[in-house]
């Protein structure tokens, strides 16, 4: 089977699996796991893990691959790309020396939470975490975003919904402005006031499928879009490991 036609965990596992040149034993341990719950992922009979990170990890490969297919396969592979070369991002203060901004890069306000995107301004500014994420002009403009930061807000997500790929803590940029679906993209949502980042996939004309990585403790849920306001649509993520 070719790497790009790998449609479930269950497929990705055993591709990696022989592309690394592991038997299901070898792998168990050195994930530092049980061999049968190797098997039953491999033969679909368990779609997720709470020890992902650790397969990838042994198995050489990216968990968001491993998880939903989201190319490229390898850290490898990511790092050989172009735009992956410069580090275009970084977190700061806000009471950081501005005059080390460049004219081709803008700062964007780390909010504490993302019940403060898209709030009105007095909520983001109570919403400010006093830290800064910085992108290049040419990052926010090939993502469709306004070049000067102003549709993007930042936050830390909570929760282990999207684990193992964005586990608590980590970092999203999200631009405002982008509120198109495309089947197996993350976005920030926003349900009655209950705000989220998860996977959507449309499953018809007026209805959609809320995702989460973490299928096996989050299943899938099926809503109509018109009790879902997109906010917009995660392009950037940061994880501390």
């Amino acid at each position: 089977m070719k790497k790009n036609e790998l449609l479930t965990l269950g497929e990705r596992l055993n591709y990696a699996m022989s592309q690394a040149g592991m038997s299901q034993g070898m792998l168990a341990k050195q994930a530092g796991m049980a061999q049968p719950t190797i098997w039953r992922i491999a033969t679909g009979r368990a779609n997720g893990s709470s020890k992902i990170l650790d397969i990838a990890k042994a198995l050489n490969v990216r968990p968001e691959w491993l998880v939903s297919g989201e190319e490229p396969m390898t850290a490898d592979d990511y790092s050989n790309k172009p735009e992956s070369k410069k580090n275009e991002n970084h977190l700061g203060d806000n009471g950081s020396d501005n005059a080390s901004v460049s004219e081709d890069e803008v700062d964007v306000v780390l909010l504490k939470d993302i019940e403060f995107a898209g709030s009105d301004d007095h909520l983001m500014k109570d919403g400010d975490s006093g830290h800064k994420v910085r992108f290049s002009k040419s990052t926010l403009q090939r993502v469709g975003a306004n070049p000067s930061g102003s549709s993007v807000v930042c936050f830390p997500i909570r929760g282990g919904s999207m684990e193992p790929a964005m586990p608590d803590g980590t970092t999203v940029a999200v631009n405002l402005e982008d509120k198109k679906i495309v089947d197996g993209k993350i976005y920030a949502i926003n349900e009655n006031g209950w705000k989220r980042i998860k996977l959507l996939y449309r499953t018809g004309p007026d209805t959609v499928s809320i995702r989460s990585y973490n299928s096996a403790e989050f299943p899938a849920e099926e809503k109509s879009l018109q009790d879902l306001e997109i906010l917009g649509r995660v392009f950037w993520y940061s994880v501390l490991l």
